[in-house]
C-alpha cells in the first residue's frame, strides 16, 4: 500500500464536527519524524513494543501491519496499532545514533557537517555481474579480477532528480573485458573498451537525468 506522506500536515476541513481526526493523524505524524528511531534494520514486526516506538520498514519485511507497509516508510507504535508515513525528500531522522536522511529512495547516513557524505569511496565486486548501490556516494572503485557481464544499480534517486557516478577501473594482469549495460548512451555512439594493459587505469564517468532508464557514459583511458 501507498503510506500517507509524513508532510505536509492534514488541514482542518471547514465546517468539520470531527477535528479530533486531523488532529490524532497530525500528532503521529510529528511524533513519527521527532522521535529517535529504534532500527531501520529489523524485518519482522516486534511481538511486545512499547508506545511510541518508532521504525524505518526495512526492504523485507513481515507482520501483519508491516507487511501492508512501504519500504523506507516511518512506522510509529500508539494505542495497540502500528501507523506508518512515507518519508519526504530531505527529512533527516536520528536512526540509533546515525543521522540519516531521505534521499527520494534510500535512507542514507550523513556527515558531521550535515550533508550526504557523496565523496565516500565505495569498491565494487571484482567480476560477474556488478551491482551499484547508489545510496552509498558518488565514487567507487574496480579492480578487474575477471570478466565483468555487466552492471546493476539500487538506491537510485528518485523520478525528478539525477545522478553522476565515477568508477575508477584498474585492469588485472591478465586482461579482463566489461560488457556495458544497454542503458548506457556512449559519446560519440562508440562504446568504451576498458585498457588491457596491466594495471591500467580507466575513469567510467556517467549520469542520468531519468532514474536510471538511460546513462550517458564515457571512458577516460590508460592514466599514467
Amino acid at each position: 500500500m501507498s503510506d500517507t506522506s509524513t508532510f505536509p500536515l492534514a488541514p482542518w476541513a471547514a465546517n468539520t464536527n470531527q477535528n479530533s481526526i486531523p488532529a490524532n493523524d497530525n500528532s503521529l505524524r510529528l511524533e513519527a519524524y521527532l522521535r529517535g528511531v529504534v532500527s531501520d534494520s529489523t524485518t519482522a514486526q516486534p511481538g511486545s513494543p512499547t508506545d511510541g516506538q518508532v521504525y524505518i520498514i526495512a526492504a523485507t519485511h513481515t507482520g501483519a501491519q508491516w507487511s501492508t507497509f512501504t519500504p523506507g516508510s516511518l512506522a510509529i507504535y500508539r494505542g495497540g496499532t502500528w501507523s506508518a508515513f512515507a518519508p519526504v525528500t530531505g527529512m533527516v531522522v536520528n536512526v540509533a545514533g546515525t543521522l540519516k536522511q531521505w534521499t527520494g529512495s534510500a535512507w542514507t547516513a550523513i556527515s558531521a557537517g550535515g550533508a550526504a557524505d557523496r565523496s565516500t569511496v565505495s569498491a565494487l565486486a571484482t567480476s560477474g555481474s556488478v551491482g551499484i548501490d547508489c545510496s552509498l556516494g558518488d565514487y567507487f572503485t574496480l579492480d578487474l579480477a575477471g570478466n565483468v557481464s555487466g552492471f546493476t544499480f539500487s538506491n537510485l534517486p528518485a523520478s525528478g532528480h539525477g545522478a553522476s557516478l565515477m568508477v575508477r577501473i584498474t585492469q588485472d594482469s591478465t586482461p579482463r573485458t566489461v560488457a556495458w549495460p544497454a542503458s548506457f548512451k556512449w559519446a560519440g555512439g562508440a562504446a568504451g573498451v576498458v585498457s588491457t594493459a596491466s594495471g591500467a587505469v580507466d575513469v567510467l564517468a556517467i549520469t542520468t537525468f531519468d532514474a536510471g532508464t538511460t546513462w550517458d557514459a564515457t571512458l577516460a583511458k590508460a592514466f599514467a
